[in-house]
């Protein structure tokens, strides 16, 4: 999205700022550039990455499949009418008595990946489907969520054994190989792993149905990535050698989101500190910039100023010193009601926002 400086200041001065502007034609073409790379699979938007309603409406509208993670996730998407088949409940750890809450919704699936859950999804929901979710160990991403979820694989087997036991039908496996993954090779090393599994249940008599690899499909902050198209090539390879006939499903939320929107802020308050020039935002890591601390992100910055680069510091509105967004700017002069605009601001960013110091939430403006 090219935002022009009258463009910016004309949505300012109708809206005031901060401004997180959200551009639907880009969320509807993220989902088709990846629904088309990924041929054999369906794709469910995941909704912690961005779940305002306008992103929730569009990629509704083109539809996408949905990845919740809690109740409230899974309310807001059955408000657009988007039936359960095209929702999938992936936390493996679910809230005391919130299964059978969830299945009177339509959830009909649910994950897993330690034997204390199967033991919970059984008395709540007997005889329901499952999922069992492996831990990928993968240094090549910037958000590890192997620290928290997935069983080691040598688990696998004996987990999917106890669900039988215990009257439930498991049905598949899942992996996440972390967000912002910058290579595709942990795709496709996971999926022959999973086959393994796929070939043994079957020798046992309960043979899986569904594979679920998950989200991590990266995009471009101020580092380059490798192009969508090269990165999805080795994981369809995999998926047509070792699961051509299996129900395939994807959770890409920062792919679709990120993209899809602009960050518009104004400088509020300018000081020299040092030697170096300080910029003082009216949003900060508390507000949308708080992908800065939970996401690892490191945004792109953009000043409708012209002017020779100079080292900066953009802080921002809170009264806590922690509120710094950058220390390491290179930006053109600017005063006090300047525009900035920051890159890529769709995903991790309003969804992890906060009110702290009575700082309100950025407006969020769908642009057509």
């Amino acid at each position: 999205m090219n935002l022009s400086p009258d463009h910016a200041r004309q949505l300012v001065a109708e809206h005031g700022s901060p401004l997180l502007l959200v551009l639907i034609s880009t969320l509807h073409q993220r989902y088709r550039i990846l629904a088309d790379l990924l041929p054999q699979v369906s794709l469910c938007y995941a909704v912690k990455s961005n779940p305002h309603p306008v992103v929730l409406k569009a990629l509704a509208e083109v539809g996408s499949g949905f990845d919740v993670a809690s109740e409230a996730e899974l309310d807001a998407v059955l408000s657009y009418g988007v039936a359960g088949d095209r929702i999938i409940y992936t936390n493996p750890i679910k809230p005391i008595g919130a299964i059978s809450r969830l299945s009177e919704k339509g959830i009909d699936t649910y994950f897993y990946d330690n034997d204390l859950e199967l033991e919970k999804i059984a008395r709540e929901c007997p005889g329901v489907r499952v999922i069992l979710r492996l831990n990928v160990i993968n240094p090549n991403c910037v958000v590890d969520l192997g620290q928290k979820f997935g069983c080691h694989i040598s688990a696998a087997e004996p987990l999917l054994t106890k669900a039988l036991q215990l009257g439930l039908r498991p049905v598949g496996l899942s992996f996440h190989v972390g967000s912002q993954t910058s290579i595709p090779q942990p795709y496709a090393d996971t999926i022959s792993a999973c086959k393994n599994i796929f070939n043994h249940m079957a020798l046992q008599g309960a043979p899986l149905e569904l594979l679920d690899i998950g989200g991590g499909f990266p995009i471009p902050y101020k580092a380059n990535t490798m192009p969508i198209d090269a990165f999805c090539k080795p994981i369809v390879a995999a998926l047509d050698r070792y699961f051509p006939n299996t129900k395939i499903i994807a959770e890409p939320g920062r792919f679709i989101s990120g993209p899809a929107a602009q960050l518009v802020t104004r400088v509020i308050g300018k000081e020299t500190r040092n030697g170096i020039v300080w910029y003082y935002l009216d949003d900060g890591i508390y507000g949308s910039f708080s992908g800065c601390i939970f996401d690892h992100a490191s945004y792109q910055f953009t000043s409708l100023n012209g002017g020779e680069l100079r080292p900066c510091v953009l802080a921002g509105p809170t009264c806590d010193s922690f509120d710094i967004i950058s220390r390491g700017e290179y930006l053109p002069p600017m005063e006090i009601g300047d525009i900035l605009i920051a890159e890529n601001m769709g995903a991790y960013t309003n969804a992890s926002a906060t009110t702290f110091n009575g700082v309100p939430l950025t407006k969020v403006v769908e642009i057509n």
